[in-house]
């Protein structure tokens, strides 16, 4: 049901485009007649994009692509996903959380001129129901039944679901539930069932009613940007913005040359020399990405990691702070699964502490006696901006210290992520990103959820799981704010006494770009906001 983020690297670099663009001082100017600076920003991006379709895209660069070009009902501010706010809409909920109605507000046109409506916004969540494509599942309440989305007057639209379904209101930013002009998408195929043939148009145009539109855009290479000019909101300081799909280090050349102002994947330390050049500056924080490592649980296949106490002694192996480090600026050690920024979130847990002697006491419980442990790692996937690779290695001598025997399996990610879905294998280091900055998307560690199976964790065949399990169901039930917080630390706290998943870092979203250009804001979910970069 939830998705397995993994920031795969691509295959290729493009070249720079031929465009005149300026160092350091931001990009090419020309007239605009909507009114912004009329200046090009050239951003370089690896990129991992698939489609520009709302309703089928869920990888990292799409998700920003379309942020930048759709508005959605609600939204979030800068790097803040606490607190939710009316792009579209304003919304209300009822006292069961059944029932969320969003009522249309302001003044919102799409690129021909037309007004954002009701009608527009039930079309493009039955859309995204019906095609059933890699995102579908965000409009599925708890029970896994769809949410049935009605225009219930002229301007409101009710969200009803079968059960509680408080995080609702906190998964309507994402870009999957962007808000698509109907009648232009069904001149072009689109349908609300999985027959729609929208795609194609949709992968070269956009229909939003956000800052920008696609002007030109070639998946595998680049995609440019133009303003919309209907738009109702301020100018954007760039009425262009082109993005290109550029390996990392490449990125840095670009920059250093002034062929590209703003790069999303230069490696740490590159980035820290650039910047103390006082020429090129950063924006650094959290991502909302868990790196953690995985032991499963079935004896048959995790042999000795199949211990609880085993775990533990991991647990207490690891040095959290080296890992950090590796990772860069932004990066922290979460105390639980739900990383910071994310109500129920923990600050720390004793369970996930540096201490080599507590840690050879549990690995003498567990009866582990040196026999080597496979361990998959996704070779082409980094933390951050550090490769899983060096992190794994780095867990590797620190388990060594303590007696540990890791073998370390380097795979291409479609193979690791292979192997670790077959549940056959021991032990690996993957990463999950929150679908939405709500705890509710981290039932995918629960026993018998999404990544439970992956380790053969679940109720009746482990007590771990069993005591767990009952806690999930209080956390997923309990609408109450508070209350929600004290449920969801609840149920990491126990996953930290006797779960077989052991978060290690969250790594941070690090942004470089050139000195003279200002207000560059990090969010956890689109990456950043073009409009507001100066």
């Amino acid at each position: 049901m939830m998705r397995w983020k993994n920031p795969v690297t691509a295959l290729a670099a493009i070249a720079a485009l031929s465009l005149t663009v300026s160092g350091c001082t931001g990009g090419s100017k020309s007239s605009n007649s909507n009114g912004s600076s009329g200046k090009t920003l050239v951003v370089n991006n690896n990129f991992d994009l698939k489609t520009l379709d709302p309703a089928r895209a869920f990888e990292f660069t799409d998700v920003m692509i379309e942020h930048q070009v759709y508005e959605t009902a609600l939204t979030y501010h800068g790097n803040e996903t606490s607190k939710l706010y009316p792009e579209v809409a304003t919304y209300s909920r009822s006292s069961d959380d059944r029932v969320v109605t969003l009522k249309l507000t302001g003044d919102h046109q799409f690129a021909d001129g037309s007004k954002v409506t009701a009608d527009d916004i039930v079309f493009s969540y039955n859309r995204l129901e019906g095609i059933g494509g890699n995102p579908s599942f965000l409009l599925n309440d708890p029970s896994g039944k769809p949410v049935v989305v009605k225009k219930s007057g002229p301007s409101t639209v009710t969200l009803t679901s079968s059960v509680a379904n408080p995080a609702l209101p906190s998964i309507l930013p994402n870009p999957a539930l962007s808000i698509l002009e109907k009648k232009v998408l069904v001149a072009h195929g689109g349908t609300t069932t999985s027959s729609d043939k929208a795609q194609k148009y949709l992968d070269e145009h956009s229909l939003g009613s956000a800052t920008y539109q696609i002007t030109n855009s070639q998946i595998a290479t680049s995609v440019s940007l133009g303003t919309n000019p209907h738009y109702t909101g301020t100018a954007p300081g760039y009425s262009k913005v082109v993005i290109q799909n550029v390996v990392p280090a490449t990125q840095k050349v670009n920059l250093q040359s002034g062929t590209a102002q703003l790069a999303l994947d230069v490696d740490p330390q590159s980035a820290a020399q650039m910047v103390n050049s006082k020429k090129f500056a950063e924006t650094a924080s959290p991502s909302l990405n868990t790196i953690y490592a995985w032991f499963n649980t079935d004896a048959k296949y995790g042999g000795p990691v199949a211990n609880n106490n085993f775990v533990l002694a991991v647990r207490h192996a690891i040095d959290y702070s080296s890992l950090i480090k590796l990772a860069g600026p932004g990066s922290t050690q979460p105390g639980g699964v739900i990383p910071e920024g994310i109500i129920g979130a923990l600050k720390s847990d004793s369970h996930n502490t540096y201490d080599p002697v507590q840690a050879k006491r549990y690995l003498k419980k567990s009866g582990y006696h040196g026999q080597p442990i496979k361990f998959t790692v996704d070779s082409q996937a980094s933390a951050g901006n550090a490769s899983y690779t060096t992190i794994a290695q780095k867990i590797q001598a620190q388990l060594s210290a303590v007696g540990i025997n890791l073998n370390l399996v380097p795979q291409p990610s479609v193979t690791s992520l292979s192997t670790y879905r077959s549940g056959t294998f021991p032990a690996g280091l993957a990463s999950w990103g929150a679908d939405y900055p709500d705890p509710s998307d981290y039932i995918a560690f629960g026993p018998g959820q999404n990544l439970g199976k992956r380790v053969a964790w679940k109720t009746g065949t482990s007590s771990s799981a069993d005591k767990v399990e009952p806690l999930l169901t209080t956390a997923l039930t309990t609408s109450d704010p508070s209350k929600r917080v004290s449920a969801w630390e609840s149920v990491q706290k126990q996953m930290n006494a006797d779960g077989p998943f052991v978060p290690l870092l969250q790594p941070g979203a690090l942004i470089i770009y050139a000195a003279g250009i200002k207000n560059v804001p990090s969010n956890p979910i689109w990456t950043t906001e073009f409009r507001d970069i100066k």
